[in-house]
């Protein structure tokens, strides 16, 4: 299979933040051309289109085009992280060594070649994993290091009178919080760069990649104007809001992906768009002026929802809930104070 490069992923998350290829191609410094050819070789690798053109109109990036730019822009992310990480190990290159002091050769044979673990290795351990596992990675650990936990704040404020009470208890042992880590490929990311003692994140299902401990389940609302045709009705079915537009988290957010599978779970995934954004405040404002159909869930509905002018529709079609799960370190299975905090937070 032939892979996608990062300057394709590159074109078309430059497309999509400058809003259209000519700005894209001025952003990275190349000409129009090499931007389309760009796109041109990803739609081949991936076989879908990744833009809808019309004659003489702006190309709009299509539902495959969002959902690619979603999976780019956590690759390109990664590949960020991955340089940002080496820096700790970067250091000047060594002189050489004095002619009559160096091996005439090296044999293949003699060189040895240490591999990095897994995400499997690091987290899981297999059948033919060693046993010395993450504790040795971790090895050293002072007990008065910082206990890291990544977290989005939405789960993060169900704890804090916990958290508090914790760093009463021990004063010694700061807690700090990662709240970028909050979904599970960037979990597993965390737990194999050793950034993390523990996170508590958003799913929709056990995950595959790392053992992950079940905790509660948010069900999605969907929130309507107060004077929308919609709220008037006494049940409300798919066929009834499929068309329907839908104010939505961006593109880039980390909860698009699980907030697009959950409603075409639900058969609500060919909704239009009519708003992508962030600001909370924004959508609900939009949803109160009648501009579509606004889905939250956890705090976000219980703060937002409540608030004037909204009206949840009694949706009778289930939608896939969000899983809040949580993975512990296996590092830490010795230390007592992390298993106290763990204890902690239920």
């Amino acid at each position: 299979m032939e892979r996608p490069t990062l300057r394709q992923l590159e074109a078309l998350d430059a497309i999509a933040r400058e809003g259209s290829f000519r700005a894209a191609a001025r952003a990275l410094g190349v000409s129009q051309v090499a931007i389309s050819d760009h796109i041109k070789q990803l739609e081949t690798r991936l076989g879908v289109s990744l833009f809808e053109r019309s004659r003489g109109g702006k190309a709009t990036i299509s539902a495959a085009g969002t959902t690619a730019l979603t999976r780019a822009r956590i690759i390109l992310a990664d590949c960020d992280a991955l340089v940002f990480s080496m820096r700790d190990h970067a250091r000047p290159l060594e002189p050489h060594a004095p002619e009559e002091s160096a091996p005439d050769e090296i044999e293949p044979d003699e060189i040895e070649i240490v591999r990095a673990p897994t995400v499997e290795e690091l987290v899981i351990g297999g059948e033919e994993a060693k046993p010395v596992t993450l504790s040795a990675a971790l090895a050293g650990r002072r007990s008065d290091q910082p206990i890291t936990i990544g977290i989005h704040p939405s789960i993060l404020a169900r704890f804090q009178s916990k958290l508090a009470a914790f760093e009463d208890a021990f004063p010694h042992r700061p807690v700090t919080i990662d709240v970028n880590c909050f979904v599970a490929d960037r979990v597993a990311l965390a737990l194999s760069e050793n950034r993390i003692n523990m996170a508590f994140f958003y799913a929709l299902g056990p995950t595959r990649v790392f053992p992950s401990d079940y905790l509660w389940s948010e069900r999605w609302s969907l929130y309507v104007a107060r004077d929308h045709r919609l709220a008037a009705l006494e049940f409300v079915g798919r066929d009834d809001i499929a068309g329907e537009p839908l104010l939505s988290f961006s593109a880039t957010n980390r909860l698009r992906p699980l907030l697009d599978a959950c409603l075409s779970g639900a058969g609500l995934g060919a909704m239009p768009v009519a708003l992508e954004t962030d600001d909370y405040g924004q959508l609900a404002d939009r949803a109160r002026e009648g501009a579509g159909v606004l889905p939250l869930f956890g705090a976000a509905a219980a703060r937002i929802g409540a608030s004037a002018g909204l009206k949840r529709l009694p949706f009778v079609d289930p939608i896939p809930a969000i899983e809040v799960r949580r993975i512990v370190h296996p590092a830490v299975a010795e230390d007592d104070e992390i298993q106290a905090l763990v204890a902690t937070l239920q």
